[in-house]
């Protein structure tokens, strides 16, 4: 029997002017007739937050699967079945107080000169390669980006910030390779241009954003006739990832109305947010269309720096995230360094929501990725590199038993590092410190 139905190629794109190249989410009419439904791709994402949380505001007190979320974790209890969170697991120094925890959090190195070294060796930038590059080289295949590495805040060059260190340190989770880091970009217009086109000089990508059309403007002709070969399932689905593309353009939008009611020359690029809350919901709004786009399948998202100086005015805490780090074990600091954890651990929640909410293969989104969310430290009062916090969400394409709160017995962190790398499919037997690898 001979099969005609023609179907869509997986890296099918609908173009428009300015460059602009809509990737299109998986459909149907991807699948050949007759063909039972393709598995669909491994998806993996970290998410570093500053500053350590408070080990008896996160960590639950029962093992295994019969244990209660305590109140800085409790907004990813409706993702239970498919979470695992990790306790007395030991991080490891990194050379340095704050620059060593964020820098070593996906390889468990940080940089590699350390203290004693000559100038030169304590001043260059090598570390070594990130598991999130080790598992984009199994999973990324012919993904328009590799990775996608993303921030909210830039230490620039600040003279004394870094602990002697290069700041590049600060500005950088994943590492291609031993030399070749890779900072984190802060700009959500950058970012979203970089996923869906801009191919011009800086200069003319700026003037176009005076007067340039919607990205889905530009290719309504196409989108149309694309739909009408369309099944109904396959358009409502389409209907949904264009309206999650519009729904980013707005927000950007939006912020940059702002700044432009800012007199004089505001030093923040383009499109960068001057609200904390609509930048961590517009970063994870992006990193939700590159995975629902198949653009990027691999990401990692730091959302503050080490030592960072930002204020949680928009929850009531005008104090520095840092320094209400350091407590002194005073209830009312303690309370409000829950409290920003909290936030955080609610933006993660709205993330997964929509990973969950989103049609992919014969699952959604959520099933098919596995997401890790942690710091380099727990009690930031006293830069405590025991038992950080840490939890992967996501049913990893079926690889990853959920429900469990496991105790790690001061394994070191690079043990998690490394059964991760694992399951993203990664040829690798050690990483960092590892001793071994956590049961996932």
């Amino acid at each position: 029997m001979f099969i005609t139905k023609k179907h869509l190629s997986r890296r099918s794109f609908m173009r428009g002017t300015m460059g602009a190249a809509v990737a299109l989410p998986f459909l149907d009419a991807m699948v050949p007739a007759l063909k039972a439904a393709t598995n669909s791709p491994f998806r993996f994402g970290a998410v570093y937050f500053p500053c350590g949380v408070y080990p008896d505001t996160w960590h639950p007190d029962a093992e295994g699967s019969k244990f209660d979320f305590k109140p800085v974790m409790q907004p990813l209890e409706p993702f239970r079945n498919q979470l695992v969170t990790v306790s007395k697991m030991k991080a490891p120094w990194g050379s340095s107080v704050h620059l060593g925890a964020s820098s070593a959090f996906l390889n468990g190195i940080g940089p590699a000169g350390q203290r004693g070294e000559t100038a030169d060796a304590f001043g260059k930038i090598q570390s070594k390669k990130t598991i999130d590059q080790f598992i984009a080289d199994k999973v990324a295949g012919d993904t328009p980006l590799r990775s996608i590495e993303v921030g909210t805040e830039d230490m620039g060059t600040a003279v004394g910030a870094c602990d002697g260190f290069s700041c590049t340190f600060f500005n950088t989770l994943a590492w291609r390779d031993d030399t070749n880091p890779l900072p984190v970009g802060i700009n959500p217009r950058v970012t979203f241009e970089r996923m869906f086109g801009a191919t011009d000089s800086a200069e003319r990508r700026f003037a176009s954003l005076k007067e340039k059309q919607s990205l889905l403007d530009s290719v309504t002709e196409e989108t149309s006739k694309l739909k009408r070969s369309l099944g109904g399932p396959d358009r409502a689905i389409l209907d949904e990832y264009l309206g999650n593309i519009r729904q980013v353009e707005q927000q950007l939008d939006r912020m940059e109305s702002r700044l432009g009611t800012i007199s004089g020359n505001a030093e923040a690029p383009v499109g960068l947010p001057d609200a904390f809350d609509d930048h961590m919901t517009v970063t994870y709004n992006l990193m939700h269309l590159a995975y629902q786009g198949d653009i990027s399948r691999v990401f990692s998202f730091m959302s503050g720096h080490e030592a960072t100086d930002r204020a949680y005015t928009h929850i009531g805490i005008p104090e520095q995230h840092h320094t209400i780090s350091h407590h002194g074990n005073t209830p009312e600091k303690l309370a409000k360094y829950a409290k920003i954890a909290t936030y955080h651990m609610v933006k993660l929640s709205e993330f997964l929501d929509k990973l969950k909410a989103t049609k992919d293969g014969d699952g959604n989104l959520l099933d098919h990725s596995m997401i890790y969310w942690g710091s380099g430290m727990s009690n930031g009062n006293v830069h405590d590199r025991n038992s950080p916090p840490a939890v992967i969400v996501g049913g990893a394409n079926g690889r990853m038993k959920g429900n469990r709160h496991i105790v790690a017995k001061d394994a070191p962190t690079s043990n998690l590092l490394l059964a991760m790398a694992q399951v993203g499919g990664a040829e690798i037997s050690s990483i960092g410190a590892s001793t071994g690898k956590i049961d996932l």
